[in-house]
């Protein structure tokens, strides 16, 4: 896409690009992948754990109430059983073979595995719960089956999000020890999500203050056409929450390339993601794509420059990287906070002809405008909506769209975003 997309963040820049230095960064989440770690463009590693130190984890920020499954743990699989939760005390495994799967959007982390499933009519259907306009309660209705190990099932159910507390129970298959537990998140002030060990039966405070790294690199399960929708383990980068990144694809001088206010940025979480390299099955070696830079707008408003150098795989899970800052942030706290105030995500996605819904948590009252482009950029769809503050949803009707990838462009004042649709 030719326009440059502006988020409040970059309003204000002042380009320091003649001062810039490269930087050799490094960053190893281990051999086989058995870490994830958390950095700051600025003050580099800031936290390392182990990736199967928990299994699932609660939404502290924002107003979507996420709750993620740690699908990339060993043997670890979420399944929405076709039980309502009325029935939890009858809930078996039957047929289990036949039921979803459930996984992380790989897109926002607005939408956990447990999100999935939501009524798309019902704009407070929340996905593993419903949100009740009068009492400010999240009620469950939905039963899970998580299995923990090659041997070992567990029933879950989340039973409300109440007071900022949620309340969770699970157990064995027949009921047997069973725990019921809560997460309070006001004891994780300024982090993203407050994590649970299912089998420890511990909550897990693995995460760092948000405000303190841009990326973390770890393996999660994205979602790749192949040539339908298909979940796939991959190993890569993603966004945190606050973060802008620009993809330049094809560029002739990569060393010499910095003109991001040519590119568009978005919020995706994965534009960074795990396609910056290949692997060759011939030679039995990771290679870089070493055309392809990005820009980071981090944490404070800086944009950084970003390109892979090489990729160690399992045998040691070594990401090395050039950095280098080229721009400082003199944008006011103020505009910071007002660049929160907006956050929209998508789902179902991947979707069909059924359509899928966009979801837009707003602090404010504001005009937004909605387009679909196609791989080409070309507008195939677009339209204004006016957003009330608190949960506002909007149906997208996809039908007559072809399968393929698609991007939904959402603007509002100064602020704009630019998401993947996939049509399956």
């Amino acid at each position: 896409m030719k326009k440059h997309l502006l988020s409040l963040g970059l309003v204000a820049l002042s380009y320091f690009g003649a001062f810039a230095q490269s930087v050799t960064g490094t960053v190893s989440i281990g051999a086989g992948y058995t870490n994830q770690k958390w950095y700051s463009l600025a003050n580099g590693e800031v936290a390392s754990q182990s990736k199967d130190n928990w299994d699932i984890a609660f939404e502290i920020t924002g107003y979507t109430s996420a709750i993620y499954a740690n699908t990339q743990k060993t043997n670890f699989v979420v399944y929405q059983a076709p039980f309502s939760i009325s029935n939890w005390a009858s809930l078996d495994t039957a047929g289990i073979n036949t039921w979803a799967t459930l996984y992380n959007s790989d897109t926002t982390w607005t939408i956990g595995a447990f999100n999935k499933g939501a009524n798309l009519s019902n704009p407070s259907d929340l996905g593993w719960g419903v949100y009740d306009m009068n009492t400010h309660i999240v009620n469950g209705d939905s039963c899970y089956v998580l299995k923990l190990s090659a041997s070992s099932y567990k029933k879950l159910k989340i039973e409300t999000l109440s007071g900022g507390v949620y309340t969770f129970v699970y157990s064995d298959i027949n009921g047997a020890n069973s725990y019921t537990q809560t997460i309070t998140k006001s004891n994780y002030n300024g982090k993203n999500f407050a994590y649970f060990d299912l089998t420890a039966n511990a909550v897990v405070d693995r995460e760092p203050a948000s405000s303190t790294w841009d990326l973390t690199f770890v393996k999660y399960t994205a979602i790749l056409m192949m040539p339908n929708a298909t979940p796939y383990a991959v190993v890569g980068v993603m966004s945190n929450k606050g973060v802008s990144v620009a993809q330049a694809n094809n560029v002739t001088s990569p060393s010499n390339y910095t003109n991001w206010n040519a590119e568009t940025f978005n919020t995706n979480i994965t534009t960074i993601g795990h396609d910056w390299k290949t692997f060759n099955l011939a030679t039995n070696e990771w290679k870089i794509v070493n055309d392809t830079v990005y820009f980071i707008e981090d944490k404070i408003g800086d944009i950084w420059k970003l390109t892979f150098l090489s990729f160690g795989g399992s045998t040691n899970g070594d990401f090395v990287f050039s950095k280098e800052k080229l721009a400082v942030s003199t944008v006011g706290i103020s505009d910071k906070e007002a660049e929160k105030a907006f956050k929209v995500s998508v789902y179902p996605n991947p979707a069909n002809e059924a359509g899928t819904q966009l979801i837009f948590s707003a602090q404010n009252s504001f005009s937004a405008m909605v387009s679909v482009l196609d791989v080409n950029s070309r507008v195939v769809f677009s339209d204004k909506i006016d957003l009330s503050p608190g949960l506002n949803t909007r149906e997208l009707n996809t039908n007559g769209l072809t399968a393929g990838l698609y991007y939904i462009q959402i603007t509002a004042g100064t602020y704009s975003s630019i998401q993947k649709l996939i049509i399956q």
